[in-house]
């Protein structure tokens, strides 16, 4: 989260999000957040893991700038 942009812009300068993926299909199977808005953020896991989203699919979703939500996409593309 140090290097998401609403992170810095409100000093909130620590925190990471993890997330489980199964190795052969990309699947997302879970994930966890330590983060400002983590509580806002969560339900996007959870409506991939519902929906049977991979990885790449997480990571084509389009998020404001500068937003917190931001850090998922970079997780996903990282």
């Amino acid at each position: 989260m140090s290097a998401n942009a609403k992170t810095v812009l409100t000093d909130q300068d620590r925190g990471f999000i993890i997330v489980v993926i199964e190795k052969e299909s990309g699947k997302i199977l879970g994930a966890q957040m330590m983060c400002a808005r983590a509580t806002d953020m969560i339900s996007q896991f959870t409506a991939a893991i519902v929906n049977g989203m991979t990885v790449d699919q997480l990571a084509a979703v389009i998020y404001p700038h500068p937003s917190f939500s931001e850090a998922i996409g970079e997780t996903m593309r990282s």
